[in-house]
């Protein structure tokens, strides 16, 4: 199948004369180039060959400019710097002293950037060589520092005249500076640090919108799930969704002004909410993709455009809408039968609206699926595995996704047969025959599908059921359901003329019954009480015995309902 070639392969076959770096770098800006840029940089070194090279040597060029003029990032600045020393220099790499070392232990965040070497360069040269700009980092070093420095007198002032509002800006000032120099565990702790001194529903919808924004621009969701929840509850409080507002009702001393401004305060809170919900759609979709909860990200993926009106002014800030569309393609492609298909992508004209001018093969890809044409189908999933591939969202799943795809196109191929020859599917499928048997061999082992393979003949013969016992199946079934129903309808007809009354609790009521019983005074008054009776009646509607002890009777007195003394 596609999904076998290996990382390397994929890569490989990109000639990087002709990658498109346009399309690559789309929308994207600021953190979230940086992001893309070196997810790019860090498959390619991982999967090593002479056109990833080349591939990876371009996008540190582009990289290491951006890094210096956005961002005070000097820990993925000097990563950067010394992957492209290895990339220029085969066979050479930075000097790592002791006191790099140290502040490598100090200063890596887990994963966040990916830091591969550090050290001392050997010699100097260009920038373009693998040589850093010292001058650069001294600077940037210097006031990051001051900047720290400044903001902490600042804290422990507050801290000390216990100024709550104050407190909680300059811990989201360090929760912006933590972000612009590239660490986002820190930028995390400082905003947890401002929860404590959040006291309005605003103040907690703009802690929460942080920390979704700053996960997301660095590709890092796992942190989400509660976050988004807080951020959802909240804003339902702050910014309640249309069908949950009360309609206010015009009284005679309203003129039309205020119904104006009342009209424009609820348009300033659903332009409001519809940004946040954005946040937490694309959020929340990621978290699912990485479960590989494919159908629950194609919902919150999917539908952005129409329900919160497109990324607006967060666009490229963390995602792209052209990201958007290949996402929830391929989460759709991977979970969906093929009518939820052309109804989701196909005839959506926002989905197509979405795509940018390189991605006319996503549309080719779902009408091949949908159209049945399962060998275009193998040939578009083989053409977008590079791009799966160095895309950051998809990159982790590649493999997994493209398989799924795969599996779903063989196991709609072969449902409408009885009998098929392995032959023909490696026609309409393009692959070998070896190979096909395999797969199908696989597909059979796991249970996705219910058959055997002729081997003498090459041969899947598919399990067939039998229609007309399952006809009779489901009449029987539903005969008796209907009997028992009709039974038991008698029953409490027959019951109610008699002048019981029938109580489905009964385990209630003669709970109820004992406990009245025991506090019942003895003497005299007791005897004039009423009488109550409660008798078990079977739960089945089959029961036809209507003795005593299979009725559950709530009497008060004789069958005409006078009292008995």
């Amino acid at each position: 199948m596609t999904s076998e070639r290996s990382y390397a392969d994929i890569l490989a076959y990109i000639d990087p004369s002709q990658f498109d770096w346009s399309a690559y770098e789309g929308t994207y800006k600021g953190r979230a180039l940086i992001t893309r840029y070196t997810h790019l940089v860090n498959t390619c070194v991982a999967y090593p060959s002479q056109s990833a090279s080349e591939l990876a040597r371009t996008a540190l060029l582009k990289l290491i400019p951006l890094v210096k003029s956005s961002t005070w990032d000097i820990n993925t600045y000097l990563w950067a710097v010394s992957v492209l020393f290895t990339i220029v220099h085969p066979g050479q790499r930075w000097k790592v002293s002791e006191e790099m070392e140290m502040d490598r232990e100090e200063d890596d965040e887990g994963g966040i950037t990916k830091i591969t070497s550090r050290g001392i360069p050997p010699g100097e040269g260009k920038e373009e060589d693998g040589f850093p700009d010292e001058r650069w980092i001294t600077e940037t070093r210097d006031t990051v520092a001051k900047e720290v420095s400044r903001l902490d007198v600042e804290l422990r002032g507050y801290m000390s005249n216990l100024i709550k509002e104050s407190i909680r800006l300059t811990q989201l000032a360090f929760a912006e500076l933590a972000f612009k120099v590239g660490k986002v565990r820190e930028a995390l702790n400082s905003y947890a640090a401002t929860r404590e001194y959040s006291s309005t529903p605003q103040h907690h919808v703009d802690l929460g919108l942080g920390v979704v924004e700053t996960c997301l621009a660095f590709n890092y969701p796992a942190p989400l799930s509660g976050h988004i929840a807080k951020l959802e509850a909240t804003l339902d409080r702050l910014h309640p969704p249309p069908h949950a507002q009360s309609k206010q009702q015009a009284g005679l001393s309203t003129t039309a002004s205020d119904l104006r401004e009342r009209q424009a305060e609820e348009s300033r809170s659903q332009a409001v909410r519809r940004s946040v919900m954005v946040r937490a759609k694309v959020g929340k979709g990621l978290i699912s993709a990485s479960q590989k909860d494919w159908a629950r990200a194609g919902r919150e993926l999917g539908w952005i455009e129409e329900d919160e009106g497109g990324l607006g002014d967060w666009e490229g800030k963390a995602i792209s809408t052209s990201d958007l569309a290949l996402l929830s393609a391929f989460y759709i492609l991977a979970s969906s039968d093929r009518g939820r298909i052309r109804r989701a992508l196909l005839d959506r004209a926002t989905f197509k609206s979405q795509l940018d001018d390189s991605q006319g093969w996503i549309i080719d890809l779902v009408g091949a699926y949908v159209d049945a044409n399962y060998g275009q189908v193998m040939s578009l999933l083989q053409y977008s595995e590079p791009i799966l591939l160095l895309n950051p969202f998809l990159s982790s799943c590649t493999r997994s996704i493209i398989s799924s795809i795969e599996t779903r196109s063989i196991i709609q191929y072969v449902q409408p047969f009885s009998t098929i020859r392995i032959q023909t599917m490696t026609q309409a499928f393009r692959m070998e025959e070896d190979k096909m048997l395999d797969v199908v061999e696989k597909l059979i082992g796991d249970g996705d599908v219910g058959g055997k393979i002729d081997l003498i003949d090459n041969i899947l013969v598919m399990d067939t059921l039998d229609p007309r016992a399952e006809m009779f199946e489901k009449a029987l079934k539903a005969g008796q359901k209907s009997t028992e129903l009709a039974q038991a309808s008698l029953l409490r007809m027959k019951l109610t003329e008699a002048g019981v009354i029938v109580n489905p609790y009964a385990e209630s009521l003669n709970t109820e019954i004992s406990g009245k019983q025991q506090q019942q005074p003895l003497g005299p008054e007791a005897a004039a009480t009423t009488t109550t009776t409660a008798v078990q009646v079977p739960e089945t509607a089959m029961a036809e015995d209507n003795s005593a002890e299979d009725v559950v009777m709530h009497a008060s007195g004789e069958p005409n309902g006078e009292s008995v003394a």
